[in-house]
This record gives structure tokens, sequence and C-alpha cells, in this order.
């Protein structure tokens, strides 16, 4: 189905419902036009293939997909936004602030954390060990590593950062 003529009849007749379903999901006027374009663009160009007793569950399957990788994107663009952000404000910092404050860390972990969340805090961020190296040097499983790796951070960060 792709002739100018078979296309033109797909997007008069799942045009609208198209583009309901990708407002529903990107809550976007302009993305959810995007998104629809995208899938006709792809049955203009030969990459999507549609079959006149499917077409309407699997055009709105493509647009669900098409819409599924845009929020995809766009949370990938926000954590690396606010990694990004985190990295400039550590950088402006001067070198003896960061010594002193991750002295200070060091020394707050061997007070206040159980000599094995010590043990596997050191082993990940001090030796940079992945978990299964952890676990396999502690003869724990990989899933407790994590446990004890996160009460290590919440406990940091509710000192550092009440």
């Amino acid at each position: 189905m792709t002739s100018k003529q078979d296309l033109r009849t797909l997007f008069e007749r799942y045009y609208d419902k198209m583009y309901v379903a990708a407002r529903i999901m990107l809550h976007d006027d302009e993305e959810s036009r995007d998104a629809v374009s995208d899938v006709f663009a792809r049955i203009a160009d030969g990459s999507i293939d549609v079959r006149e007793d499917t077409a309407s569950a699997f055009l709105l399957t493509c647009v669900r997909n098409k819409c599924l990788k845009m929020i995809r994107a766009k949370l990938v663009r926000q954590r690396a936004s606010r990694f990004l952000q985190m990295d400039d404000s550590i950088e402006m910092t001067p070198i003896d602030a960061q010594t002193d404050r991750l002295t200070a860390v060091l020394d707050f972990c061997e007070r206040e954390l159980t000599p094995q969340t010590l043990r596997v805090f050191q082993l990940r961020h001090q030796q940079r060990k992945t978990y299964a190296e952890i676990a396999s040097t502690l003869g724990i499983s990989e899933a407790a590593v994590y446990k004890h790796l996160a009460q290590a951070l919440k406990k940091i960060k509710n000192h550092f950062n009440p």
C-alpha cells in the first residue's frame, strides 16, 4: 500500500484517530502532529508496509511506538540536562572544598555505616568494583550489594543534605 492514492486514503481515514492517540500520550499538539506525520512519512518512503485488513490497529500501534520513543528520548535529555547541571556545579567549587567535603563524607561513613555496608561502599566507590565483583568478593548476592549501597547513600544524603 504505497501508492499516493492509498496513502491519501490511509491519511484521510486514520489521521484523526492517530492524532488523538498521540495527543493522549504526549499532551502536546505539535509533538502529536510530528509523531503521526513521522508514521506517514515512513509509509511513504516504504519503511513501513501497511496491510489493508489490519491498517487501523497497525497504524495506532505505530503511533504508540513512536510516542513511546519520543517520551523516552525526552526523559534521556532531561536526565542528561540534570546531570550536566550537577556536573557544572561540582566543577565550580574549589578543589580544597571538594577534598574537605569528600573527607567529611568518608569520616561520616566510617562512623555511621555498619561494617558490611562500609565495605560494600568502599569496594564500589573507592576501588570501582562492579556489583557482581563486590558480591563475589564478599560472598553476598548482587541484590544485597544494591541494598547496602542504597542504605549508605540514603544515610549520606540525609546527613549532608537534610
